[in-house]
């Protein structure tokens, strides 16, 4: 997982007035943090429920950054 560039974060900050620099912060982090976890172990509830709600908010602040679109602006270069 690639963070996202400059670019991006300036372009996401100014055409979503209710997103924040903290809105970003979050869901790179849990964007990374996805990444930390074998999706195929099996875990206790505990642990299945605290990656069902990471993938929510991850979904939640997609839409708040990213409402025009169903996915986040691809990065070249």
């Amino acid at each position: 997982m690639e963070p996202l560039k400059p670019d991006v974060k300036k372009s996401v900050l100014e055409n979503s007035p209710q997103a924040g620099a903290a809105d970003l912060e979050e869901y790179e982090r849990l964007l990374s943090l996805r990444f930390t976890v074998n999706p195929e172990a099996q875990g206790a509830p505990e642990a299945r429920e605290r990656r069902a709600s990471i993938e929510k908010r991850i979904r939640e602040l997609h839409q708040k950054l990213f409402p025009k679109s169903s996915r986040p602006p691809t990065q070249s270069g």
